[in-house]
């Protein structure tokens, strides 16, 4: 079997992130509880994210939108990639600056 090439585009942006960087991303949804987000890259692409909810905040909260809106920008932390290669932050991470 022959490998599929990745994406140059995701393969820009897998070869900028480092773990634990800093990004600014947009919220642009929610899925159940967990928070999307979509992150810009240097060439003008954009990629998809998501905030887990145990993610979005140490302030208590029964769903993440009463504290976040679509549309707001925030802070969030690079915490890694799941099987997919879709990444996830944190922005409970950021609350904190010490963290």
């Amino acid at each position: 079997m022959s490998e599929q090439s990745p994406d140059p585009r995701m393969q820009s942006l897998i070869n900028q992130l480092r773990p634990g960087a800093v990004r600014t991303v947009k919220v642009i949804g929610f899925d159940g509880a967990d928070v999307l987000v979509e992150l810009a890259d240097a060439d003008g692409g954009t990629e998809i994210g998501r905030i887990p909810r145990q993610e979005a905040s140490m302030r208590g909260m029964a769903h993440p939108s009463e504290l976040f809106e679509v549309g707001q920008e925030i802070n969030a932390e690079e915490i890694g990639r799941w099987r997919e290669g879709q990444l996830h932050l944190s922005s409970r991470a950021c609350e904190i600056p010490a963290l």
